[in-house]
């Protein structure tokens, strides 16, 4: 565990003021800076068969995931072949095929069918998962699919979990919604009698001195749609997360400071404390929050996160920049 005698419990409610004063100043004046480490972004293994674009996804991947202190990811050629399979069978059929993005219809009219979900995709393919998960999107490029991906709540699920370890990547061009693009496909899977590497403390992102951080998220654009923030409606405040080693955790407190030590109001969300079906069912280790409306632009947050992991009191004080 990383120690931040400075920021203990009693050091930190010992001082005064309730969203500002002594007791913010003391409590952003000890956050973790960073800036965070992004030297492990080349860490994963390429398979033999991998793609430039598929290298470079990988590459981005990592880059965020090991930035916040979690194992890299290696491509694996079964699970590339499945996203390809799948991003082509978009590509070259009606979205009547593919009501869903993750669901593929086998019928005469719809050709390339490989599976009708993930799990059988990835069986096609020859890979049999412990654990699987698959996101989708449109994006132009392999490092805008990634970041698209990492700055929203569901789709940032994935590179934040310890459970997966390897990855397969496909982007093949098409047509949607009128705009030339590619169908950008990211399959996580960890293979049947494989262990991955345990989390020794919980992991949160955006990481400690993260800079360029969305000042907004658009969370009625990403599917399925999370839940709304307590002003009811979008857009929010930058997604926040923190990955627990176990799914025995609960925050008690989950602040986020601006530059003046105002207390910025937020929602926050996991199993435990939400209604959604979506949140209980895909969130079980993984805690999220946002600031209620978008933040300031180039401007220094604090954050502050604390409760229990397996039954032992926990905290986490850190910054992060925002982008233009």
């Amino acid at each position: 565990m990383i120690a931040l005698a400075a920021c203990s419990d009693d050091s930190i409610s010992n001082t005064t003021g309730a969203d500002g004063g002594a007791r913010c100043e003391g409590l952003c004046g000890c956050a973790l800076a960073g800036p965070p480490d992004l030297t492990r972004a080349g860490a994963g293994s390429p398979s033999d068969s991998s793609s430039d674009d598929q290298r470079a996804a990988l590459q981005r991947a990592n880059l965020w995931r090991t930035s916040a202190g979690l194992a890299p990811l290696n491509a694996h050629a079964m699970l590339e072949q499945a996203a390809t399979a799948h991003s082509r069978f978009m590509v070259s059929n009606p979205s009547s095929c593919w009501p869903g993005a993750h669901n593929e219809v086998m019928s005469a009219s719809c050709g390339g069918f490989t599976g009708a979900g993930p799990g059988a995709r990835a069986t096609a393919a020859g890979y049999r998962p412990a654990a699987l998960g698959e996101v989708i999107n449109w994006e132009s490029t392999p490092a805008a699919s990634i970041d698209g991906w990492i700055w929203t709540v569901y789709h940032r699920f994935p590179f934040v979990n310890p459970e997966y370890t390897e990855v397969g990547f496909a982007a093949v061009p098409g047509t949607f919604g009128g705009r030339r693009t590619n169908f950008n496909t990211m399959e996580f899977g960890r293979p049947a009698g494989a262990s991955a590497t345990a989390l020794t403390e919980p992991a949160v992102f955006p990481p400690p001195g993260q800079t360029g951080v969305p000042v907004l998220f658009r969370g009625n654009l990403e599917g399925p749609t999370p839940p709304l923030p307590a002003t009811g409606r979008w857009p929010s405040g930058p997604v926040i997360t923190v990955t627990f080693p176990s799914q025995e955790f609960e925050l008690t407190v989950h602040k986020v400071y601006d530059a003046s030590c105002a207390e910025v109001p937020s929602s926050y969300f996991s199993a435990r404390t939400s209604d959604d079906p979506n949140v209980r069912s895909l969130a079980r280790r993984i805690a999220f929050f946002y600031p209620d409306a978008p933040l300031a632009a180039s401007s220094e947050y604090t954050v502050e996160a604390r409760g229990t992991v397996d039954g032992q009191a926990w905290s986490r004080v850190w910054r992060f920049t925002t982008g233009r």
